[in-house]
């Protein structure tokens, strides 16, 4: 984070706080403000840490309350832990963790307030004076990252069933295989300090005091690789200010951090701690009748295969772009094709094995990044080819373009609906023997078999075929906080069958999505029966064998030799955008960019 830092302060200019329009859940973290800052009309300066918040609508509201994830919560944490919270929209040109000193005003009204938080105050100006530290990784014998655990009761909550060796074992065990496993050992997580039961002063509402008053209870230390797993009760189900799960964001898998949660669900845990290591949320990108173009929207948590997704029971495998923004993807897993290049053809490996080309890596002529992998019914995501595929997500090949935070990886849909199908569909990956357009149509990627030990693929130049892209939005800060929920939604464990999508001939039930990692949520589409997607006009059959080991293959018959018209993809293609802070939670309404975000 501390990468092209000024050397000097860089004075910021004032800037209105937006107010995001139909916000159902509360998009603030309660902060108490210091005395003087406290003095509405006087202005003050605050000198401290910028820390920034992302709440989430839990697996309980409405689909709709994805909407609150439009924009985090920021506040300045100074050194005796009080925080003042200021419009992000203010701050944006600050980089979290950095210390800054803020010149605060009066009081603004926002969605936050008007729920009950303390008020934001105006910014009237704002500099830098000090770099966020660069981590360095430290290692104790066989752990990178040390983990204290603590139960906690907040001011007004009361003590639920959840024990402390359950959810001491849900880190050691599945969280910390699953952080080794897809890291090939260069996360080694543990718990080294564990605490039962503590009854804490300071609530939800402000989770610096919070974890404060955790850490000074508990002797725990912040610093590089140590982090504070803090199980905060579910009970009440709608306690004021408190998110399923709020994770500090990171700058890197060395930097530390701070987490709590509502449930021991090891994906919500692993993908809250996921944003301790640096990562933003896997996301879907979606378009009407194209692949990046036109009339788009951004699906929070909608990458449903990746824990910084819709994590929900299923944790699965690290996507391509998560796991090079991680550093822990090998160049020798990784295969790199310009799009402006020659027609390539490579052979994917899985992506839950750990051999092989596991990666194809598309680069644009604007700077943009792409990401082939294949997701076998093997491994980590066994669970594609059984019933637990509750969503019935596709196995095949994904493509996934690389995002600016907070949706640090979105997935593109492989087989898009029209708009009025996109909460429904689900089904991303992409079709056998069909030209897919991809960088607004400058490349095709062509699937030309798929079996269980691998996918073969051909990238293709499109001449004169580039049309605008839908880009992401231009990079926020990173969150410093990732919450799971918005305050007051009850906490959730993973679905039930009952509450999934309807497919086929199941009865049709309207229920939540994945159980939110982070502090985020959010609920799965309300009717699963299909991807929507409309038929491409020439496509060739599909022909399934054997190869000579017995493994069954789909090959194209006869893929089509013709190119896409410009500006007129063959495959009408919906990409998908997603944001993934620390909620999980494939959302079924998005926000609609219309030309404005991918």
């Amino acid at each position: 984070m501390a990468q092209g830092m000024p050397a000097s302060p860089t004075t910021v200019r004032r800037r209105p706080l937006r107010v995001l329009a139909g916000l159902a859940a509360a998009l603030a973290v309660s902060v108490a403000l210091p005395p003087a800052a406290a003095q509405a009309d006087r202005p003050d300066t605050v000198v401290g840490e910028l820390v920034q918040a992302w709440p989430e609508a839990g697996l309980a509201e409405h689909p709709a309350a994805a909407e609150a994830a439009g924009a985090p919560l920021s506040w300045v944490e100074t050194a005796d832990g009080e925080a003042v919270r200021v419009p992000t929209d203010a701050v944006t040109d600050l980089p979290v963790g950095s210390t800054v000193e803020v010149t605060v005003g009066g009081q603004l009204p926002d969605t936050a307030g008007e729920d009950g938080y303390e008020a934001a105050h105006d910014v009237l100006a704002a500099e830098v004076l000090r770099a966020a530290p660069d981590p360095a990784p430290v290692r104790t014998p066989a752990l990178t990252n040390q983990v204290t655990v603590a139960m906690v009761v907040p001011a007004g909550g009361q003590r639920d069933g959840t024990t402390l060796a359950q959810v001491v074992a849900a880190v050691d065990g599945p969280v910390a295989q699953f952080w080794a496993d897809q890291t090939d050992g260069a996360v080694e997580l543990g718990v080294t300090d564990q605490h039962d039961w503590i009854e804490t002063a300071a609530g939800c509402s402000d989770p610096t005091a919070l974890w404060d008053e955790v850490a000074a209870r508990t002797g725990f230390v912040p610093g590089p690789g140590r982090h504070l797993v803090v199980y905060v009760s579910s009970l009440p189900r709608d306690l004021p200010g408190c998110s399923y799960a709020l994770g500090q964001v990171g700058a890197a898998p060395a930097a530390g951090g701070r987490v709590y949660v509502r449930d021991v669900l090891p994906s919500v845990i692993a993908h809250e701690l996921g944003h301790n290591f640096g990562l933003g949320h896997s996301s879907g990108a979606q378009c009407d009748g194209a692949v990046e173009t036109g009339a788009c929207r951004t699906a929070p948590y909608r990458d449903y295969y990746d824990v910084m997704g819709a994590s929900w029971s299923r944790v699965g495998s690290l996507n391509a772009p998560q796991a090079a923004l991680l550093g822990v993807l090998p160049a020798s897993a990784q295969f790199a094709v310009p799009v402006a290049g020659p027609a390539t053809t490579v052979t994917l490996a899985p992506l839950s094995g750990r051999t092989g080309t596991r990666a194809v890596r598309l680069s644009d002529a604007a700077g943009g990044t792409y990401w082939l992998e294949y997701r076998a019914a093997a491994g980590r995501d066994a669970w594609l080819g059984t019933s637990d595929n509750r969503f019935r997500l596709d196995p095949g090949v994904l493509v996934h373009r690389t995002g600016a935070m907070p949706d640090t990886a979105l997935l593109l849909d492989g087989t898009p609906s029209a708009a009025a199908g996109w909460d429904a569909d689900l089904q991303a990956a992409l079709p056998v023997g069909v030209p897919v357009p991809v960088a607004g149509g400058a490349a095709t990627v062509t699937v030309d078999a798929v079996s269980a030990a691998g996918a073969t693929v051909t990238v293709t130049p499109v001449a004169g075929g580039a049309a605008p892209v839908t880009p992401p939005e231009p990079a926020a800060p990173a969150p410093q906080v990732l919450p799971g929920a918005a305050a007051g939604t009850p906490p959730r464990s993973a679905p039930t069958a009952e509450e999934l999508p309807a497919v086929g001939s199941e009865p049709a039930v309207t229920g939540p999505g994945a159980a939110a990692v982070g502090s985020e949520a959010a609920a799965a589409p309300a009717a699963a029966t299909g991807s929507g997607t409309a038929a491409p006009t020439s496509t060739a059959p599909a022909v399934t064998g054997q190869e000579p080991d017995g493994v069954p293959v789909t090959t194209a018959a006869q893929a089509p030799t013709s190119t896409p018209t410009p500006g007129r993809p063959t495959l009408p293609v919906l990409a998908a955008t997603g944001l993934g802070v620390t909620a999980l939670a494939g959302c079924a309404a998005g926000r609609v960019r219309a030309r404005r975000r991918g």
